[in-house]
């Protein structure tokens, strides 16, 4: 459907929303039989949005290459395939259906020989130019209008393309002189040699869906979004920060049965002389775990940065839909 190419909007269905975005995780790979080469064609994929969550296909010849007419024309964005939370794996299967091929069509005679027993099965050639003016497209892909994701959690995704080629050098394969199409380049969709069969696999792109909605940290900790170059806020080391935080519905209803533990990472500065294992302020926050608050509707840890050192921290928050806040502090 080429409505996807032109990236239509769409909502997160039931309580998901967007959240923490990974960035790309794996280079441009191919998955490939024994002796087979790289593909001639690359796939890269990235984000465009993530409100609604946008992912942007990308293909490009790294070589001139002959393959079955119609590949251009392919619907390449339903060859994403996500990885869920649970391991299964979402594709489109539904507009996979609808997909057409390129129709196949029968040579009876080359220069008036008859091709027995049967007629060759072929179908009309393709050369794709390589660079630096090699064939390319692209396509815009409204995530969720096409693909079902409702589970919660983390997910992977890639796009898997298949192609077929063809070589000029094997008279088998590649069809010059068919009487039924004269001036004209097809392939034999039936020859054993002269082809070879690829998928060609994109990089790999990570996010999360949360069913979630945390609008931040609260007072006294400034967000990373508060200023133009994180961390926003000084602290004395030795000091206790209060890190509190609420959750909601994507109805706005407040959610209190989450859980949400806390870890640090050190971006500069002296490391500490021991790790920083035990993070709470005394047997307030057992396993660095936040603790509710129902009265207040709100998520606190006591964070002893005494334990840690002068210089700057991340601090994250990682949430039981598996999704992970967090924000950059300095000791001082």
């Amino acid at each position: 459907m080429r409505a996807a190419r032109r990236g239509l909007a769409c909502r997160l269905p039931g309580l998901l929303a967007m959240s923490a975005v990974i960035a790309v995780v794996l280079g441009p790979a191919a998955t490939l039989a024994r002796g087979q080469s790289t593909p001639p064609v690359s796939a890269t994929i990235f984000f465009q949005t993530f409100t609604p969550l946008t992912i942007v296909l990308q293909l490009q010849t790294t070589q001139p290459v002959i393959t079955a007419a119609g590949f251009s024309q392919s619907d390449f964005w339903r060859r994403l395939f996500f990885t869920t939370p649970t391991g299964g794996t979402i594709t489109n299967a539904s507009e996979a259906l609808i997909h057409k091929d390129s129709p196949v069509l029968f040579c009876f005679s080359r220069q008036r020989v008859l091709q027995t027993p049967t007629a060759l099965p072929v179908v009309a050639a393709q050369t794709l130019p390589g660079p630096p003016n090699g064939f390319s497209t692209q396509f815009v892909i409204s995530v969720q209008q096409f693909y079902s994701l409702t589970q919660a959690g983390r997910y992977t995704v890639n796009a898997r393309i298949p192609l077929q080629t063809f070589t000029t050098s094997d008279p088998t394969a590649v069809i010059t002189d068919c009487d039924q199409f004269p001036g004209q380049t097809v392939v034999h969709v039936a020859a054993n040699t002269g082809r070879q069969s690829f998928t060609v696999v994109s990089n790999s792109l990570e996010f999360v869906l949360s069913q979630f909605v945390f609008n931040g940290f609260l007072s006294p900790v400034l967000n990373d979004s508060a200023c133009a170059a994180p961390p926003c806020k000084s602290y004395a080391f030795g000091s206790t920060i209060p890190l509190k935080f609420r959750l909601s519905s994507t109805t706005g209803s407040p959610v209190t049965t989450a859980t949400a533990t806390l870890s640090v990472s050190q971006l500069s500065g002296s490391p500490p002389l021991l790790p920083p294992v035990v993070l709470g302020v005394g047997a307030g926050n057992p396993g660095n775990q936040f603790r509710l608050n129902p009265g207040a509707g709100q998520y606190g840890f006591d964070l002893n940065t005494g334990v840690l050192s002068l210089g700057v921290w991340r601090l994250e928050a990682h949430l039981s839909d598996g999704s992970t806040q967090s924000v950059q502090i300095r000791l001082r």
